[in-house]
């Protein structure tokens, strides 16, 4: 079956979606690095994006600059409810089994991180954000190549 890339705006509702159902508030910076992970993982593992947005390199780690202007006013507050795709003129499209595994798996791992947590990972030593991050430049594209080779070398063990 083709994998179907999505906008990550879609992604995030099916991260807001679960955690408003698990009743669990989730703010957007943790929005932004649970899309992005599960964009990462999906190329780590299945070697595909989940996404079909550039990740760029920001102060915070990576960001989706869509998403970021979907969110933005919420600052650090919960997000209470889903985008609005259909205003945005994006259709919703269906997941696929891997594409739900990935997201399922990365809120198991990481949902429960506060933002701050993810953060910090997204900054270790030798991730795509730091490898490409420079304090002066802005929108910096984490190109998806890096992302698959840091993320299939951690799904490898590596």
């Amino acid at each position: 079956m083709c994998e179907t890339i999505h906008d990550c705006r879609s992604v995030a509702n099916q991260i807001i979606w679960r955690r408003i159902a698990a009743q669990k508030p989730t703010t957007h910076l943790q929005v932004q690095k649970l899309v992005y992970n599960c964009h990462a993982w999906m190329l780590g593992i299945h070697g595909k994006p989940m996404v079909y947005d550039a990740v760029m390199a920001w102060q915070y780690g990576p960001v989706f600059p869509n998403l970021y202007q979907s969110l933005k006013h919420y600052g650090g507050d919960p997000i209470d409810i889903l985008i609005d795709l259909d205003a945005l003129g994006i259709g919703e499209s269906g997941y696929t089994a891997n594409q739900l595994s990935i997201i399922e798996q990365v809120l198991n791992i990481y949902g429960d991180w506060t933002g701050r947590e993810l953060l910090v990972a997204t900054h270790a030593d030798g991730t795509p954000w730091q490898q490409v991050w420079t304090e002066h430049q802005r929108n910096i594209i984490i190109p998806n190549g890096l992302i698959r080779e840091y993320y299939g070398k951690k799904a490898r063990g590596g």
